[in-house]
């Protein structure tokens, strides 16, 4: 019996017309067959219908029509799919936007294939974020050559001339201070874990402190969340690195799901991640691991996984106007998700166990 009642192809409309990210089922000459209606809305059609039997060629410019079609007859002729591919999308009327596609096999029930499905999510904003950090951060990295090779010129001064190495002490001292004002402003832009987007260990130390002590002092409750994501290992050995780093990327959207815009999430590193959780006390512990189950459940649900994701969790609360530091927060944090982490290793061992 099928845990959720229904057909398959119920299932599967409900699933095309919710899900925000475009979906798209293709045959084996990269006709549409099926969209969600999401895609339908990003073509400016009135029903996902209208697509069936058209092509990227009716709805993009030729440059990004060509390359998805060679994508797609090259998946059905290897069968390997694409993962995690960021695309430039060209539009017939000249602008320009960028998705982050996953393009699988279809085959039927004797293994042939059959065509293509894929699953598109919009990064534009994304990109223009990295394109602008980029861009200043090639400024500041100006900014500091500048400054240094101000800083050896005036070395040079002060060895051909003795009698200004005052002046040009007061000189270097305040290009000193200026490369220190620009390095510093470099080493903030390092407070994000480059795979997932959240901030890494540093970033949540900095920020989250603060937080913490700002709690403390207006007596409001918060709550430090450790996360661990179980089995990465096994994904790494049986699928690979790629598909280790596509796990960790699910993790951090699953806590982005699970939590609030005025929380802070953090990868702490490998398979570790951390949440500053605010305004919640140790009564909403539950409702917590609540919101990442659900979320976690949505992510294992989605069609052609490679991989089941699970949390190994512990939480710990403080609402005093004096309570521990964040570090120690953290550290009691880990030493209850180890535990639920143990718990969940003798359960399954006992379940094998009733089984044989």
């Amino acid at each position: 019996m099928p845990l959720i009642e229904g057909t398959e192809e119920n299932l599967l409309h409900v699933f095309l017309d919710h899900i925000p990210d475009g979906v798209y089922f293709k045959d084996r000459a990269s006709r549409f067959v099926r969209i969600s209606r999401s895609l339908a809305v990003r073509f400016g059609l009135k029903d996902p219908s209208e697509a069936i039997n058209k092509t990227d060629f009716d709805m993009f410019a030729p440059e990004h029509a060509r390359q998805a079609f060679a994508d797609e007859q090259e998946i059905i002729r290897t069968g390997n799919p694409i993962i995690e591919k960021e695309e430039k999308e060209t539009w017939p009327d000249g602008h320009e936007s960028w998705v982050l596609t996953t393009k699988l096999p279809l085959m039927d029930h004797q293994g042939s294939f059959i065509g293509t499905m894929g699953i598109s999510r919009d990064i534009t904003e994304r990109k223009r974020i990295e394109r602008e950090l980029q861009e200043y951060r090639s400024r500041l990295e100006d900014l500091v050559a500048s400054r240094t090779a101000e800083l050896v010129r005036a070395n040079e001064l002060l060895e051909q001339d003795i009698a200004a190495r005052k002046v040009a002490e007061r000189e270097l001292a305040l290009k000193a201070q200026e490369l220190a004002a620009s390095n510093a402003i470099l080493e903030n832009m390092s407070l994000v874990d480059d795979l997932t987007g959240l901030y890494n260990r540093k970033g949540f130390l900095a920020i989250a402190d603060h937080r913490v002590k700002l709690a403390y002092r207006t007596n409001d409750p918060f709550s430090v969340a450790f996360v661990d994501l179980d089995g990465l290992k096994a994904i790494n050995d049986t699928l690979g690195h790629q598909a280790g780093n596509c796990a960790l990327v699910d993790a951090a959207n699953v806590l982005r799901d699970s939590f609030r815009q005025s929380d802070i999430l953090a990868r702490l590193g490998g398979d570790e991640f951390a949440v500053f959780v605010a305004d919640t006390d140790e009564t909403k512990i539950e409702n917590i691991v609540g919101r990442i189950q659900q979320s976690l459940d949505a992510c294992n649900a989605a069609p052609a996984r490679q991989y089941h994701l699970s949390f190994s969790i512990g939480i710990v609360s403080s609402s005093s106007q004096k309570g521990p530091d964040l570090e120690t927060l953290l550290g009691r944090a880990d030493k209850l998700m180890y535990e639920n982490k143990r718990k969940k290793r003798c359960d399954q061992q006992n379940a094998a166990s009733s089984d044989a």
